[in-house]
């Protein structure tokens, strides 16, 4: 299995991490209520790591998998018939354009980790990292008259992460109203 991410914005999320943490005695410094200090530094380092953690594309020889804010998504191979970086990376499917949260754009940096391979992870650029996917989409089936009687099915299936969704939204609103507070 390859993984693919973006180690800028991992390394962003363990700033903000710390920033979360350094937080934590300042809040508790200050005049306020105590328990309510932690309230804005979970809110960032729960938005730092679905945000900027979490997010990457998963390749192995079955299936094409991509994790984002908002869903997972995976994509058995067949059903894969593009991969476009006009704008950063964006997959095309037989469901349309899947639009990528990882690499919104052509001068994102991100790197591969093979699972298995020695060395750590291996720095690319969009069109790499492009490549690297478009090597495991398979070509079009030549047909040669009617379509076969029986058809395998290639899933297509989307989990929505709708917990973290939500997490963030009540974090969001409850962090606000605790540094009103502090």
């Amino acid at each position: 299995m390859t993984t693919i991410l973006a180690p800028g914005m991992r390394t962003l999320a363990v700033v903000l991490w710390v920033v979360a943490v350094a937080l934590i005695p300042l809040a508790l410094v200050g005049d306020g209520i105590r328990w309510l200090a932690p309230v804005p530094s979970l809110f960032i380092a729960f938005v730092a790591w679905a945000v900027l953690w979490r997010p990457r594309f998963e390749l192995t020889p079955e299936h094409l998998r991509i994790v984002d804010v908002r869903r997972t998504s995976t994509y058995t191979w067949r059903r894969v018939t593009e991969v476009r970086t006009k704008y950063g990376i964006e997959i095309l499917s037989s469901e349309g354009v899947r639009r990528t949260w990882l690499a919104t754009r052509r001068s994102a940096r991100l790197s591969a980790v093979v699972e298995g391979q020695p060395g750590g992870a291996t720095p690319l650029d969009v069109d790499a990292a492009a490549e690297r996917i478009r090597a495991l989409v398979p070509a079009p089936p030549a047909q040669d008259g009617p379509p076969p009687a029986t058809v395998t099915a290639a899933p297509i299936t989307h989990r929505p992460h709708a917990w973290t969704i939500v997490g963030m939204i009540v974090l969001g609103v409850v962090a606000t109203m605790a540094a009103a507070q502090l």
